[in-house]
């Protein structure tokens, strides 16, 4: 019996034991629920009342040469009351403040309002000191362009869907900066109940200082404008460089848009997305070659009938020259004459010369989609190809091309990147010698003395350029009745020039040749821009 019952108590400890261990466990369980769930919910409360929100970089500023400005962001701020913010709130607000009427009615606002759209401020100032709970004040950045059309094909514009065109584009990397974050607490009505706190600094975008003058740069486009007008042309553009800095004075292209206006038509840069044959202005840089490399003398003369039968093509001039000197044949713009000197040169000595003068090759400048030119290489051409090579046709070249090819004569033989962004490092390589660059400076005043670019004359100031007609390319070959016209030029004729382009699309057929539409336009830029800059 005693056996049984001691039998019995361990049976009754053991069930104990057991039961105590349960209670153990479970306890334990409980517990460990508890503090896990707390820390869940802590973390769940703090989400909900820690707001983050973006502090915005001011985008740098567009300026150009002295410091005008091109473009520039403006602060704006925009006053707004939240659900709940109540009448009587209002109606002290608007005894510190202009508020628009049309809320004043209101005893709550369900949702979030716009108050006032651009308060000042001192406005801003007031708002703070007020302390309202359920009003607050966004900041917004909007964009402004000072010049509006004059510019805008090479600014571009900064629209809601970011960098637009032009150097917004091209130069976002450095005007955006980047974005800051701010930390804020809640309560649970949404109140704001703390001051920010700077999660990640803001970094403003830098600005960036342009070569461009704002004066030279209206006088281009003013001119061009009205010529374009009065011409019943479709377009055109204008290149102002400064030869001896190395920098861009003016680049100009019409039709353009104003870019501060919402509706704006975007209109693109035709001085550098643009590429087309420019013909006769590239005869000097033809025989630019010929004459530095000995090909022919700059006193040689050269048979130049008005017809010149070449693989049963007639190449013609306006007039039986019969003999011409190669400055003759860049004054009276002779089509016979430049194709003879082509020929001379051959296919490969002519195409290594427009490669050096930075034809089919990228620009020195960062635009977007900036052209390149055109021409189609090949490994053998007919000579009537090569001909027409030599006096400009056949092949493509962008405004800005152009302009700089003709700066290698006023710099006496050597070509320079010419550059957009005040302070960057100018490339420039030797290209022909002083006396060949001289000879076509020569020659090319002899165009505007008594050749094809008389209407280029400034009073007071030597002039050289070269005029250009050439008929516009459509798929169905040259068109007859369409015509592109052009004026390049360098003035005054001495060290420190200017070389000013000018290109007339599409002018009326009443006077449509580069010496008749463009050369009075580059007179008229020249002569504003040389007294402005005090020659």
């Amino acid at each position: 019996m005693q056996q049984k019952n001691k039998l019995l108590n361990l049976r009754l400890i053991i069930a104990c034991a057991t039961l105590i261990v349960c209670a153990i466990a479970v306890a334990s369980k409980l517990i460990s629920l508890s503090v896990s769930e707390g820390v869940f919910l802590q973390k769940e409360g703090k989400k909900r009342y820690i707001k983050y929100r973006e502090t915005k970089a001011v985008r740098g500023g567009i300026y150009d040469r002295n410091n005008f400005p091109l473009a520039i962001s403006i602060v704006n701020y925009d006053l707004y009351a939240l659900s709940g913010f109540n009448s009587e709130k209002l109606q002290t607000l608007r005894h510190k403040i202009d508020i628009p009427s049309n809320h004043l009615n209101k005893k709550k606002f369900l949702k979030k309002t716009l108050l006032k759209k651009n308060i000042s401020a001192a406005e801003n100032s007031i708002i703070k000191n007020l302390n309202f709970n359920r009003l607050e004040v966004e900041i917004r950045h909007s964009r402004h362009y000072p010049l509006g059309n004059q510019i805008s094909p090479l600014i571009g514009f900064y629209g809601k869907d970011g960098p637009q065109e032009g150097l917004e584009k091209s130069y976002d990397y450095l005007l955006s900066g980047s974005d800051g974050r701010e930390k804020l607490y809640k309560n649970a009505k949404q109140e704001i109940i703390s001051k920010p706190i700077e999660v990640l600094k803001k970094v403003q975008g830098k600005d960036i200082v342009l070569t461009i003058d704002s004066t030279i740069q209206f006088f281009a486009y003013k001119y061009l404008a009205e010529a374009i007008e009065s011409n019943d042309a479709k377009s055109g553009s204008v290149i102002i460089l400064d030869n001896a800095s190395g920098e861009i004075l003016a680049v100009a292209s019409y039709p353009s848009y104003n870019p501060n206006d919402p509706m704006r038509a975007i209109q693109k840069n035709r001085a550098l997305v643009d590429a087309y044959e420019f013909g006769s202005a590239l005869k000097p840089i033809t025989i630019s070659y010929a004459i530095d490399n000995s090909i022919i003398d700059k006193n040689e003369i050269l048979e130049t009938p008005q017809r010149f039968n070449l693989n049963n093509k007639v190449i013609s001039d306006s007039k039986n020259y019969k003999e011409l000197k190669p400055s003759e044949i860049i004054a009276f713009s002779s089509q016979v004459g430049a194709s003879k000197i082509a020929l001379m040169l051959g296919y490969d000595s002519l195409k290594k010369n427009y490669l050096d003068f930075g034809f089919t090759k990228p620009i020195s400048i960062n635009f977007p989609s900036s052209s390149y030119g055109y021409m189609n290489f090949k490994d053998n051409i007919s000579d009537r190809e090569l001909a027409a090579l030599g006096y400009g046709y056949g092949f493509e070249v962008s405004p800005f091309q152009l302009a700089s090819a003709y700066s290698v004569f006023a710099n006496e033989g050597i070509y320079k990147d010419f550059i957009l962004l005040k302070g960057t490092h100018i490339n420039q390589r030797n290209l022909i010698s002083k006396d060949s660059a001289d000879f076509i400076l020569e020659a090319l005043s002899e165009v505007v003395e008594y050749g094809t670019g008389k209407l280029a004359n400034i009073k007071n100031f030597d002039v050289g350029g070269k005029t250009s007609t050439v008929h516009k390319v459509s798929s169905f070959g040259y068109q007859s009745d369409s015509y592109r016209a052009s004026f390049v030029g360098i003035a005054p004729l001495q060290k420190n020039s200017l070389t000013i382009l000018v290109s007339v699309d599409d002018p009326n057929l009443n006077s449509y040749s580069g010496g008749a539409v463009a050369a009075p336009i580059f007179s008229k830029i020249a002569d504003s821009s040389l007294n402005y800059l005090g020659y």
